[in-house]
């Protein structure tokens, strides 16, 4: 009873977000929205029988950790997937499903000779954590508590600059209200943090207006930024971050900056009513504008963020993969041509995508998604010649 409830629920939203958007419909963004139907792909379904499985990380061809949001970390290898010990208990908060919990997983640049993993999750205390441990067989050594928070957060993930470096977003989510969470240099939700390996502060972070050194803020005024992904060719962090209803954002991510929520949305409130009078205009004079947004008319909601280098899906390389939870599509966002398209329809709500050695890729998926019967399961893609 309890799951066709939550499916219930989530079917009505879906059905009232779209009534509210009808009127918002561009005819040159649903162009965007193609399928591209002259690639075939076999789905390999590797394990299966989690709720939401969150977040996954490559250690090998056939080896990877991932993530379950309701407190689970299991190492899947050669076919085989066992639970990791050692990890901290979690919380989740449940409206129509679960928020917080586990979340992302995250492998040192140099894993292979020191075994450090990272993981971000909501603790006990219901705040966001980041701990790190060194990864022996199937448990988790030495596991070190390097950032606490005296918040929740709806989503996290974290993205190596280098070896000594990192990035951590922290959603904050909901509709604006009277809550200036993101635009308080105090609240660390709505943020995106730069750390060191250890958790400290690096001594060349910004100094914001207030402060007489440099914090963990990097970047600040972000709603739920469920995607990182630093460009170590280029040096450019990029994150993809849920807006409200419609207003989903990609996002170049520049230090110091300020990225406008809830004073600028180009999405709307659940209500249908807007977030803010802010122009774009305006918003352009204080703020940072995405480098790509979606509107109400197609709710993306990302869910991750990857940019394909190499792999075997060459129509898809120098391109952002991501999952759109909403509509339960993987999509694409071609820079380039500033085209956004489903390429893989109806396959669920696909939480994390990582890229294999061999150049195939492997998602995540949620239970109950999307048929009612489906289990939540880790899959492999692999292009059909």
């Amino acid at each position: 009873m309890k799951v066709t409830y939550l499916a219930g629920t989530t079917i009505l939203r879906t059905i009232v977000y779209i009534l509210i958007a009808l009127p918002f419909f561009s005819c040159n963004e649903i162009k965007t929205q193609t399928t591209d139907s002259d690639l075939r792909i076999d789905q390999e379904v590797l394990a299966k029988g989690f709720e939401i499985p969150w977040a996954i990380e490559v250690i090998s061809e056939d080896d990877y950790l991932f993530t379950e949001r309701m407190g689970a970390l299991y190492r899947y290898r050669n076919g085989e997937v066992k639970e990791v010990k050692g990890i901290p208990e979690t919380k989740t908060f449940t409206t129509d499903r679960p928020y917080g919990g586990m979340m992302d997983i995250s492998l040192h640049p140099k894993f292979e000779s020191n075994r450090m993993a990272y993981l971000t999750y909501v603790n006990e205390d219901y705040h966001l954590s980041v701990g790190r441990f060194r990864l022996q067989e199937n448990t988790a050594q030495d596991f070190e508590i390097i950032f606490s928070s005296d918040q929740f957060a709806i989503g996290s993930r974290i993205a190596w600059q280098d070896d000594a470096h990192f990035f951590l977003s922290f959603g904050a989510g909901g509709s604006p209200g009277p809550d200036p969470g993101p635009q308080d240099l105090s609240d660390p939700r709505g943020k995106i943090f730069r750390l060191m390996a250890d958790g400290s502060i690096p001594k060349d972070n910004p100094v914001f207006p207030g402060m007489t050194e440099p914090s963990g803020i990097w970047t600040y005024g972000h709603r739920d930024p469920q995607g990182l992904y630093y460009d170590i060719v280029d040096s450019v962090l990029y994150a993809s971050e849920h807006g409200p209803l419609g207003g989903d954002e990609l996002n170049v991510i520049t230090q110091g900056g300020n990225y406008g929520w809830p004073l600028f949305s180009y999405g709307l409130n659940y209500d249908g009513t807007k977030v803010s009078d802010m122009t774009q205009e305006d918003a352009a004079k204080t703020t940072i504008l995405p480098l790509k947004y979606w509107k109400p008319t197609f709710r993306l909601a990302p869910s991750c963020l990857i940019k394909l280098k190499n792999s075997n899906f060459e129509h898809w390389n120098d391109s952002f993969l991501m999952g759109a939870l909403t509509y339960r599509h993987l999509v694409l966002y071609n820079p380039d041509t500033d085209e956004t398209e489903i390429v893989l329809p109806d396959v669920g709500r696909v939480r994390d995508v990582a890229q294999l050695p061999s150049g195939n890729l492997v998602i995540l998926i949620d239970k109950s998604s999307p048929r009612l019967w489906s289990k939540g399961r880790v899959v492999k893609l692999i292009p059909k010649n």
